[in-house]
C-alpha cells in the first residue's frame, strides 16, 4: 500500500482504535497488525479475508480522509467506546 504512511498522520488514539477493530476482524492482535503495516507485510493479514472486504479495507486505509470519516462515524465511536470501556 503506497499510502500507508497516511496512518502515521492519524491521532494516536484514532490509530489504536482503527488497529483494534481491523485486527479483530483479521483474527490477529493490534500489535501484530501494526508491525505488519510498518514492515509492509500487510498482504499476509489480507490473505485471510474475503477479497471484496480486503479491497475495501485497503482502499480505506490508503485514504486519510476516508479513515477520518470512518473513525468519526457514530458506529466507529460506539465500537471505540465498547473496546475502551468508556
Amino acid at each position: 500500500m503506497s499510502n500507508i504512511n497516511n496512518l502515521n498522520n492519524l491521532p494516536p488514539q484514532a490509530l489504536q482504535s482503527l488497529l483494534a477493530v481491523a485486527s479483530k476482524k483479521l483474527g490477529t492482535t493490534p500489535e501484530t497488525l501494526q508491525k505488519q503495516l510498518q514492515d509492509g507485510t500487510f498482504d499476509k493479514a489480507l490473505s485471510g479475508m474475503p477479497a471484496n472486504e480486503a479491497a475495501m479495507l485497503t482502499q480505506a486505509l490508503s485514504n486519510k480522509a476516508a479513515c477520518e470519516r470512518i473513525l468519526s462515524s457514530p458506529q466507529a465511536q460506539a465500537i471505540y467506546r465498547k473496546l475502551s470501556g468508556k
